[in-house]
């Protein structure tokens, strides 16, 4: 299994590391040709509006959301996969969910916690200015993590999307077996 990290911005060897804990291979996704030959991809971190203008122009943004990839979003990336902010920006707009940004304040606000997670049990959090779903606009759209009453986890169809940062705690592995499991063997 080869999981592809889009590695324009974000903690791209974070993920790397990572997914070899999970037992997969990783490739780093810079160009168009480096879709080829993935099973799946994942969209880090970062800050979206600038990882959406970099997509688009090196073409990335079209192919990506023509292909039939299964594509895990985390913070950036989860905004990326909804189909609207609030803001004017280029989006993906793959999942049926609208999400607000910066939903916990800046970054002086992040924080760590463990969050309940669906057939996970807990799992360690990293809240790094990160965005929540605000709407679910489908029934196809389910809550797989939650923060209080904050949703900070979604999984419709090949698609997964979190507001925290799985690679950046010891058992975020767990995450990525997951999505594999409930998003790309489907």
């Amino acid at each position: 299994m080869i999981i592809g990290i889009l590695a324009i911005q974000g903690d791209v060897e974070e993920h790397e590391e990572a997914i070899k804990k999970a037992g997969y291979t990783a490739k780093k996704v810079k160009r168009v040709e480096d879709l080829e030959g993935i099973d799946a991809l994942i969209i880090p971190g970062g800050e979206s509006t600038a990882i959406g203008k970099l997509m688009k122009k090196y073409g990335l943004l079209e192919k990506i959301k023509n292909s039939d990839l299964p594509i895990l979003g985390t913070c950036a990336g989860m905004v990326l996969l909804s189909k609207g902010t609030g803001l004017n920006q280029i989006l993906l707009e793959l999942m049926d969910i609208t999400v607000k940004r910066n939903a916990y304040g800046r970054q002086v606000d992040s924080f760590e916690k463990e969050i309940e997670f669906k057939d996970l049990g807990k799992v360690y959090g990293v809240f790094i200015r990160a965005p929540v779903v605000d709407k679910i606009l489908s029934d196809d759209v389910e809550v797989i993590a939650k923060d209080g009453d904050k949703i900070v986890g979604v999984k419709q169809g090949k698609y997964m999307a979190l507001s925290f940062h799985p690679e950046l705690s010891e058992d975020g592995y767990k995450v990525y077996k997951y999505f594999v499991e409930n998003c790309v063997k489907k």
